[in-house]
């Protein structure tokens, strides 16, 4: 019997591109507050830190803030980061001089919050993400940056956390304009390249799904799912290992493509299916499809997820007009995640809008209330 909710995490999916399109009519209003804090503060390192999806994210944002911005910036678990890591360890920087960002959903997870808390005390600026700018998170930050996504039926996140990821990139490349860090022609390049995505986001929506279906029986009979990227997509890759577990409890694993090779490759065996991410040209693209041909000798479901206009496919390649930035990929290579973690969920008969564990964050008191 079909699922009465098979359809909600898809209709999410669906939205993005229209969100994508309203903000960045909206950019200059919306990243105003954070480009302020640019302008009026000298930051020299910049802290991001969130659980579940707004972790992965940080992985993508880390490397576009280091470029856009052009400025030190490092990712941490907000358990790690506040109870071994911490602030300015060495004493280098005064408060003004530093940043911390949380990506979040809902802004209550108790790790986020208490990193904004002891950052506030510092005198460090905090910025955020979040869908309730009243909420527990954004009464500790300077700059709440609201997602227009709304709150989402199905509870593995899709469309929040793609609005998450492409905000701040969208406060990354306006700031890092305001502040000179990206002269004309560069800006230009960025604004063109953020334009174009919601047409790949919708190319990879409708190509995601008509290569689910061709190759249905084979998704569906892989004991096991792993996703290999490089540069900020690692990011990508672990949000896709998240999400796959989260929808359909298979066991799932996201790699940055080096560090694969370095003992995680040896456990894959005839069958396990293995996304190749073959993001932005260049010689990490290269080393990436060698690794996919010597991974073709352990397991047949090896595929390649890549832009359309690539000369080297294959027939199990899942192709889409995907755009290739370097620092905006990260947004186009979520859809075909999402839409496959979605399709293999509703054929198994998951129920995306019911808990999968409620009692866990109770017991454990993971989150704070409003």
């Amino acid at each position: 019997m079909r699922n009465k909710n098979a359809d909600i995490m898809m209709n999410h999916i669906d939205e993005v591109p229209g969100l994508v399109e309203q903000l960045i009519a909206e950019k200059k209003d919306i990243t105003s507050d954070f480009v302020r804090l640019f302008q009026t503060h000298d930051i020299k390192r910049i802290y991001l830190s969130g659980s579940g999806s707004p972790s992965n994210a940080c992985a993508v944002l880390k490397y576009a803030a280091t470029k856009l911005l052009g400025i030190e910036t490092t990712w941490s678990y907000p358990s790690l980061f506040n109870n071994h890591e911490g602030f300015n360890v060495g004493g280098k920087y005064r408060p003004e001089e530093m940043m911390l960002i949380c990506p979040a959903e809902t802004g209550r997870t108790k790790g986020s919050v208490i990193a904004a808390r002891n950052a506030r005390q510092l005198g460090i600026p905090v910025v955020c993400t979040t869908l309730y700018p009243d909420g527990v998170l954004g009464r500790e930050c300077d700059v709440v940056i609201q997602k227009p996504s709304g709150l989402e039926v199905a509870l593995p996140s899709t469309k929040g956390h793609s609005m998450g990821v492409f905000l701040l990139l969208l406060c990354f490349t306006e700031a890092g304009y305001a502040t000179g860090n990206i002269g004309d022609v560069e800006y230009i390049s960025h604004c063109e390249a953020l334009t174009s995505l919601p047409a790949a986001l919708h190319s990879g929506r409708i190509q995601t799904e008509k290569w689910f279906y061709r190759y249905q029986k084979l998704v569906m009979n892989a004991p096991s799912y792993r996703f290999i990227a490089y540069g900020s997509n690692y990011g990508t890759a672990i949000e896709g290992a998240l999400k796959f577990l989260e929808c359909h409890t298979r066991p799932s694993y996201g790699y940055e493509m080096e560090e694969f090779m370095h003992g995680p490759l040896r456990a894959v065996h005839p069958g396990d299916m293995v996304f190749f991410l073959a993001t932005e040209d260049g010689p990490e693209k290269e080393r990436m499809f060698q690794l996919y041909e010597f991974t073709k000798q352990r397991t047949d479901a090896c595929v390649l997820v890549q832009s359309d206009t690539d000369d080297f496919f294959e027939p199990l390649s899942l192709r889409f007009a995907a755009g290739n930035h370097p620092l905006f990929s990260a947004v186009e290579y979520l859809v075909p995640i999402q839409v496959l973690s979605s399709k293999i969920s509703s054929y198994l008969g998951f129920d995306m809008t019911v808990p999968s564990s409620p009692s866990v964050g109770k017991a454990m008191q993971t989150s704070f209330t409003d």
